[in-house]
């Protein structure tokens, strides 16, 4: 005949199968569970620490360009995903800007809004508040410009200004001071053209010379 186990036998054999499931239970990682670096509110938080500004949509269109612009830079030193980047900048939108969002967000089907990118949500924020016809007239305006009766310092103000509209064609040095040139009363042009300039600061230096002596 077998033996039977001994009450004693039997309680060993319990307490090792007990060891058994909790060495096993350490070894696997708990499912659907974040670590923290994952949650919403460490995500935001994070962001948050390099003071980004809000947006209200009121201070113009080159502002929008320059909000936007702000946010990338501090995306590019988080590494943060596109759904991470929408995250962060939906809570930078404030009064009008954050209602006109959440109703463009309910219209929506599912399938679009679960695919919408970083690149999807720039070009929706610049169509609204900085449209497309209206770059068009203000880098018109700046092709168009000339300094006619200007004094030198409103000039170069407004050449800054209306470059910032059209950064394609002043986006080197010897481009942005061609077309500074191109701008310049027609009286100093033979001046302008014998020199070698290179770049736009030098440009503005021999121009200063130039109304000095």
């Amino acid at each position: 005949m077998a033996r039977q186990p001994t009450q004693a036998a039997m309680f060993k054999d319990l307490l090792r199968a007990v060891q058994d499931l909790g060495r096993q239970l350490t070894q696997v990682p708990p499912q659907n569970v974040q670590t923290n670096s994952n949650t919403t509110s460490f995500v935001v938080e994070q962001f948050r620490r390099y003071k980004p500004p809000t947006f209200n949509g009121m201070a113009g269109p080159l502002a929008t360009e320059e909000w936007i612009r702000s946010l990338e830079r501090t995306f590019k030193h988080l590494s943060y995903t596109d759904a991470q980047k929408l995250l962060c900048a939906e809570f930078m939108l404030v009064d009008a800007t954050g209602h006109w969002w959440e109703s463009a967000s309910r219209t929506r089907i599912e399938t679009q809004q679960s695919n919408l990118t970083w690149a999807c949500f720039k070009e929706d924020v610049m169509e609204k508040y900085f449209p497309q016809a209206l770059r068009d007239r203000k880098e018109t305006k700046f092709l168009q410009l000339k300094q006619g009766k200007m004094a030198l310092i409103d000039y170069e103000k407004k050449f800054e200004q209306l470059s910032r509209y059209a950064t394609h064609l002043v986006d080197t040095e010897q481009k942005k001071a061609r077309r500074f040139e191109l701008g310049r009363r027609s009286e100093i042009g033979g001046i302008m053209a014998s020199h070698e300039f290179i770049t736009y600061s030098q440009v503005l230096q021999r121009v200063m010379q130039f109304q000095i002596d």
